[in-house]
C-alpha cells in the first residue's frame, strides 16, 4: 500500500531531521545536547539544563552574553531544545520568542512548528495557533499532495537563498574557499 509506505517514509526522514539537526555542530556538541536531554525527567534539574542550553546557544551562535546578538543559523537545535523547555516550565512567552527566533532561519523546523501551535494554544492565541498550523508541513493524505510539495519547494528555495547568503558572509570574512569550484547550494 503506497500510503503506508510513504508514511514509513515520511517517519524516517523525520527521524533522520532530528538526527541531522541534533550533530550540526559535530558528534562532541551533539552528546552534549542528548546529555542536557537526558536531564528533563527530573524538574529539579531544569534550572542547570537552561543554563546548559544558554551556554550552547552563546558557544555556537556568537551571543557574547547579549541574547539580542543571537545567531541561530550556526544552529538552533539547543535553542529548539531551550525552548521545549521553557515550555514545560510554564514560561510560554519565553518559549514563543524562542520559537519565533528559530523559525526566522528555519521555517522549516518542525519542532519548532509545532512547538510554538502548543505555545499559542497554552497562551490562548487562536490567531497565532491558525497562524503557525498554516506554515506546517501539510499531512500526508492524498488530498494534501500537492501542498505538501509546494512546502517542501518552497523551504527548500529559502535554505538555498540562506545558504547562499552564509557562504558570501563567510567569503568576506575568511576569503576564497581553497576549492572555489563547490557550490552546495546549487548541488
Amino acid at each position: 500500500n503506497r500510503d503506508y509506505s510513504d508514511l514509513q517514509n515520511q517517519e524516517l526522514v523525520i527521524s533522520e531531521l532530528w538526527s541531522l539537526w541534533y550533530g550540526e555542530r559535530g558528534p562532541m556538541n551533539e552528546r552534549t545536547l542528548r546529555a542536557i536531554e537526558e536531564s528533563l525527567g527530573d524538574p529539579d534539574l531544569w534550572t542547570q539544563a537552561e543554563k546548559q542550553y544558554l551556554a550552547l546557544i552563546d558557544e555556537h551562535c556568537g551571543a557574547g552574553g547579549n541574547e539580542g546578538r543571537i545567531d541561530l543559523s550556526n544552529w538552533v537545535e539547543p535553542a529548539n531544545r531551550l525552548a521545549t523547555l521553557l515550555f514545560l516550565m510554564g514560561r510560554f512567552g519565553e518559549s514563543k520568542k524562542w520559537c519565533e527566533r528559530i523559525l526566522s532561519v528555519k521555517p522549516w523546523h518542525i519542532g519548532a512548528l509545532s512547538g510554538i501551535v502548543m505555545v499559542c494554544m497554552k497562551m490562548g492565541d487562536k490567531e497565532g495557533v491558525l497562524k503557525y498550523s498554516l506554515m506546517g508541513l501539510p499531512n500526508l493524505s492524498l488530498q494534501m499532495r500537492n501542498a505538501r510539495s509546494t512546502w517542501v519547494q518552497e523551504n527548500v528555495q529559502f535554505a538555498q537563498t540562506n545558504l547562499l547568503r552564509l557562504e558570501e558572509l563567510n567569503r568576506k570574512a575568511y576569503g576564497e574557499p581553497d576549492d572555489c569550484s563547490v557550490n552546495y547550494a546549487e548541488n
